[in-house]
């Protein structure tokens, strides 16, 4: 990865923050994670294609939010692997529990409460090495630290969870044996404030989401589905591949504007008189003014496409208003 630092961040930072602890590296030719299959057919294939001249190096000041995750990741696994009997002790555990505690152990027994963290496994299918590496596995539940905004507490993201996890459960039958995992939000913009005045705001700065998993054989079959499309799209040229879908692009919502005067609807930079959310909404108010007025339909924004490496070798971000 090249870097940039049009920031100016200072050398101490930027060191940190240059500093590369991903340790998925696709050495041998079809190998895939199970991040890499969350992403759209589209932008994995363009990803495999950018080359040195096409690849727009990265600043370091983008790099911020993903050194943090990793900061406390690489926090939390060194807490486990070296600290935790103190820590559980001062925790009020009893030492008949703490004993049984065993972080990554190759074997198993009875009387062991199995503890895997930050492991990274792989499978040989249909000729591919997929791999994932998880947060930690305890006592069959998979759990996942996510260090992110309060916006990500709303649910939204609660699909892509779920395949992750998933495919975790998937990669890993024999350790994780539970039907649900755990999402652990760390957030980064939490103020105390907010969560007194809004019950929905996330009532603590730290919150546990369940999230059910998908069956074995529903979740095989779906990257089977993913692997089916790779290989049918793997030849074709950039204006023929599939393109994103809304969900993939993150779209937001689409917009309908009412305008009393008419002629504002076509002007650029005009100011609606009320906005909906839904087309009905929006031509019962127009049926209000007895028809006087404009309504004008305006497509959501896509937001991925701005986070999307193969961003310069893409023509379907041509189509689209990015915000």
């Amino acid at each position: 990865m090249n870097l940039t630092n049009f920031t100016g961040i200072s050398l101490p930072l930027a060191v940190w923050l240059a500093a590369d602890g991903y340790d998925f590296h696709p050495g041998a030719t079809k190998a895939i994670s199970v991040t890499s299959l969350l992403k759209s057919t589209r932008q994995i294939l363009l990803q495999e294609r950018l080359t040195d001249d096409t690849r727009v190096p990265t600043d370091v000041s983008d790099l911020i939010p993903s050194r943090l995750g990793h900061t406390i990741h690489d926090g939390m696994e060194k807490a486990w692997k070296s600290d935790y009997k103190e820590s559980m002790r001062k925790l009020g555990y009893p030492e008949s529990v703490i004993q049984r505690i065993a972080i990554n152990p190759e074997t198993v027994t009875n009387s062991m409460i199995p503890v895997y963290i930050e492991q990274r496994y792989s499978r040989i299918y249909r000729g591919y090495r997929i791999s994932g590496k998880f947060d930690m596995i305890m006592e069959g539940e998979v759990h996942d630290f996510k260090s992110t905004s309060t916006f990500a507490f709303k649910g939204g993201k609660d699909e892509d969870y779920r395949l992750q996890g998933s495919m975790y459960r998937w990669l890993n039958q024999d350790k994780v044996t539970a039907d649900h995992m755990i999402i652990h939000f760390i957030f980064t913009d939490w103020m105390k404030a907010m969560a007194r005045a809004n019950p929905s705001y996330p009532q603590q700065r730290i919150m546990d989401h369940r999230v059910e998993l998908y069956p074995v054989d529903q979740i095989q079959k779906w990257i089977d589905d993913k692997l089916d499309a790779l290989e049918a799209a793997a030849e074709l040229p950039e204006d023929k591949l599939p393109f994103c879908t809304d969900k993939e692009l993150w779209r937001e919502d689409p917009v309908w504007k009412y305008y009393s005067d008419p002629a504002k609807a076509n002007t650029p930079g005009a100011r609606s008189s009320k906005n909906f959310d839904n087309a009905t909404e929006a031509h019962a108010h127009l049926r209000e003014k007895k028809g006087k007025g404009a309504i004008l339909e305006v497509s959501g924004k896509v937001k991925a496409c701005g986070y999307c490496a193969a961003f310069p070798i893409c023509s379907q971000k041509d189509l689209y208003d990015h915000g």
